[in-house]
């Protein structure tokens, strides 16, 4: 349909992220003021008219209808991830919202390496080839499943807790400087998102145009790839439960980015295909652990419009990838992933500048999360020093290892 257009791409990406980046803080004052049960019905009926905007679009082979599409999708995604996730921390019980937005990943992880392997079928079945009239069969299969799934949100109900108790608010809300920790962890999403604009979305056409890969193998490729991101999202919540969470989200960032720098460099599909995947692991499955620190700063009252300024940092994914597009059409992949035209730099020292920017994290977060039984005792605790010395002198601290 875009002639190969690497530009199609990137602009198709972008305005998928506008509507998100336009409808984020409407999308947060709403979670925040409304139902987040209410707005999830609400997601489940745009979901079907989004679906309905795609299989035009694709059946028809219309740009502008699959446009509206995906600006619907957009609006979906600000709106559902936001009340969704903040309807989830208001259920998690308090210490405890690493291990289940940890699970809650893994689980949806688990999903996208299993929608390439059911692709993987399809392509078997119809025709393993770049036709369009095997890839709309393909797509529209993909977009009818998405009702179902759906469905799920029309009899969720809002989390009941008391005001002020353990879940209704952040954990570490009232310590010195909490206000700036859900700035920081913002800020590094989108430096992140930036970098991965310029590149991510443009992996399938870098296989196929470069190595020939067909249809089947890059469905294979994406389920393996996948399914990695769920068993790294287990190693980093078990690395945070020993580490720390700021110190497990370090080590698996730099961990990413010295795997973007070799993939910018090497040339042999194996070892190409083995560290797109694990860079790829490594990434994703610090976003757990972030959303965990960044739900124990905020207050449940707060939890949607600060859920809704994570959604930004798909904007700035998005928006990059216009100008990944047009850097790939006028040069290459490689010299994209390694040279970005108006900053001399390259992606991966856009990821490393992220993965600096969490090092304040270490002074501002405790090191382990905060058992619910413990709220009481650092009610006025104002710095790591006071939960320390609060936690010491109560009776139950005796036989819990807290250490910040």
């Amino acid at each position: 349909m875009a002639g190969n257009s690497n530009t199609a791409v990137g602009w198709a990406e972008s305005i998928s992220g506008l509507s998100q980046i336009v409808l984020a803080g409407p999308a947060g004052v709403l979670t925040d003021t409304v139902s987040r049960s209410k707005i999830l019905r609400w997601c489940a009926y745009l979901s079907v008219l989004a679906v309905g905007a795609s299989i035009a679009g694709i059946g028809f082979d219309n740009f502008p209808i699959i446009y509206v599409s995906l600006f619907i999708f957009g609006a979906y995604t600000a709106l559902q991830n936001t009340a969704s996730f903040a309807l989830y921390s208001d259920s998690i019980p308090q210490g405890s919202r690493a291990k289940w937005l940890s699970r809650v990943s893994i689980v949806n992880q688990l999903g996208y390496g299993a929608g390439p392997f059911f692709s993987l079928f399809l392509f078997g079945y119809f025709g393993n080839q770049w036709k369009l009239s095997v890839l709309h069969v393909v797509l529209i299969i993909g977009f009818l499943g998405m009702i179902p799934a759906n469905l799920f949100l029309v009899n969720l109900k809002d989390a009941q807790h008391e005001d002020g108790g353990a879940e209704a608010s952040g954990a570490f809300s009232n310590l010195k400087y909490a206000r700036v920790v859900p700035w920081l962890i913002c800020s590094l999403d989108v430096v992140t998102a930036i970098g991965a604009g310029m590149t991510v979305k443009f992996f399938p056409l870098f296989f196929k145009q470069d190595y020939g890969l067909n249809p089947g193998q890059i469905q294979l490729l994406f389920a393996v790839y996948g399914l990695s991101f769920g068993f790294f999202t287990w190693l980093c919540e078990k690395a945070a439960a020993k580490l720390g969470r700021v110190q497990a989200g370090v080590l698996f960032a730099t961990a990413g980015v010295v795997c973007l720098f070799l993939l910018a460099y090497l040339r042999w599909l194996p070892s190409v295909l083995v560290v797109f995947v694990i860079r790829g692991a490594f990434a994703n499955a610090i976003y757990p652990i972030d959303r965990s620190i960044l739900m124990d700063f905020v207050p449940s009252n707060e939890r949607g419009r600060w859920n809704a300024a994570e959604s930004v940092s798909s904007m700035s994914w998005s928006g990059s990838a216009v100008i990944g597009g047009y850097l790939m059409d006028a040069y290459d992949y490689r010299q994209t992933f390694v040279t970005w035209r108006y900053w001399s730099g390259h992606t991966a020292c856009i990821y490393a500048v992220a993965a600096i920017m969490r090092l304040p994290l270490f002074f501002l977060v405790p090191r382990y999360e905060l058992p619910a039984s413990q709220q009481p005792f650092i009610g006025r605790a104002v710095t790591q020093e006071d939960v320390q010395a609060d936690l010491l002198r109560s009776v139950r601290s005796r036989s819990v290892q807290f250490e910040l």
